[in-house]
């Protein structure tokens, strides 16, 4: 009798399963997110030279770019819409032996690494994509490898662990997008400030403030980018916090509600690292639950209404140090480049702030009367 009793108890679990099961899968498919930093207005002032190690090498036309993917597997048409992009740059991409295909081993992924390091002829490492298993990569990568290479990494995402890498190496990466940035509706700004950005040509950015955003001026390197990546490094050989020299921290996260960023924010704040930056700039937060899942602000007082309200009110509070929130950059439609590793200026004002690198600047180029600096939409 037990037993048939307890049969019964299984089926009506099972029934309210698949009477839940679809609602469930509903909601996930409903497009119940939001997005923030995305429509900040920016303003790309000038360009000016890097200013920094001057035995580094940036990008000049015709140079050799060996085309990568150390972190997930990307499908055949990105790789192409990769290539083709990067000769429409005027640069001539090289593909790596293990960017594409059904497989990859750890292994092939690191010796394509070590290929484009060691070899003279390629002058950048350009990704096709992020995703997941940079850390595995760089676990196997010997770091004196990448200090003596002196070339840029250009990605973003995942990609976050090579450029705590470069960081630690001394030297300078590229937070910027990879196979998107030749997409039809890439915005041209965005594009535009990339390809330069891997000549050395570093733009400086004038971002309109919210009330949000802490006064102040800092200097320091430019270090961080994607939050969970970041979180994931500390401790290890390419920890770009574990600096001695004052640094500005960026971050930015897609798919997180705000219970996860709270936890991986949390991580950095116990290890003194918010408390050691001299400014902070967050990026654009993608994909956050519109019906308030993983918003436990009603157990802070009141449910939080925005990411930058929940950071505003749990981490900020204590710090004297500028910070700037919506900088378009990360897993948006918008995302500017950044150089990584090196000397930046962030200055936040009650009106608007700006993001710049240690350099003289140049007067800004005049735009065509068709190209406004463009709002992010």
């Amino acid at each position: 009798m037990k037993t048939r009793k307890k049969r019964f108890n299984l089926l009506c679990i099972y029934a309210l399963l698949l009477l839940l099961l679809p609602s469930v899968y509903a909601r996930a498919d409903s497009g119940e997110y939001f997005d923030e930093g995305v429509d900040t207005r920016v303003e790309i002032t000038g360009f000016s030279p890097y200013g920094g190690d001057p035995g580094f090498s940036f990008l000049s036309e015709g140079d050799r770019i060996a085309v990568l993917s150390p972190s997930a597997l990307p499908d055949r048409g990105r790789i192409e819409t990769t290539l083709a992009g990067l000769r429409s740059w005027g640069f001539e991409p090289v593909e790596g032996n293990a960017v594409g295909g059904e497989t990859r081993t750890l292994e092939e992924l690191a010796d394509d690494l070590r290929w484009a390091l060691a070899d003279p002829e390629i002058r950048a490492i350009f990704c096709v994509r992020g995703g997941y298993g940079a850390t595995e990569v760089l676990d196997v990568l010997p770091p004196d490898l990448i200090a003596s290479a002196n070339k840029p990494i250009v990605g973003f995402s995942d990609i976050t662990a090579f450029h705590g890498a470069w960081t630690c190496a001394g030297q300078p990466s590229i937070h910027a997008s990879m196979s998107t940035a030749f997409g039809d509706d890439f915005p041209a700004d965005c594009a535009e400030a990339e390809k330069r950005m891997m000549k050395g040509e570093l733009p400086a950015y004038r971002c309109e403030a919210s009330a949000y955003c802490r006064e102040g001026r800092a200097e320091g390197i430019l270090i961080g980018g994607n939050l969970a990546t970041l979180a994931a490094s500390l401790d290890t050989a390419y920890d770009s916090t574990a600096q001695d020299r004052p640094f500005i921290l960026f971050l930015e996260e897609t798919g997180e509600n705000m219970q996860h960023i709270h936890r991986f924010l949390t991580i950095l704040k116990h290890r003194g690292i918010l408390d050691r930056a001299a400014g902070i700039v967050f990026g654009e937060w993608i994909g956050l639950p519109a019906d308030g899942l993983g918003n436990y602000g009603a157990a802070r007082g009141s449910l939080f209404e925005s990411a930058a309200d929940m950071i505003s009110r749990q981490f900020l509070s204590d710090l004297d140090i500028p910070v700037a929130f919506g900088f378009p950059a990360g897993h948006g439609d918008v995302n500017y480049p950044l150089l990584m590793g090196a000397e930046a200026i962030l200055d936040v004002s009650a009106e608007s702030y700006t993001l710049s690198w240690a350099a003289p600047q140049v007067e800004a180029e005049e735009r065509p009367a068709d190209t406004p600096p463009s709002p992010t939409p």
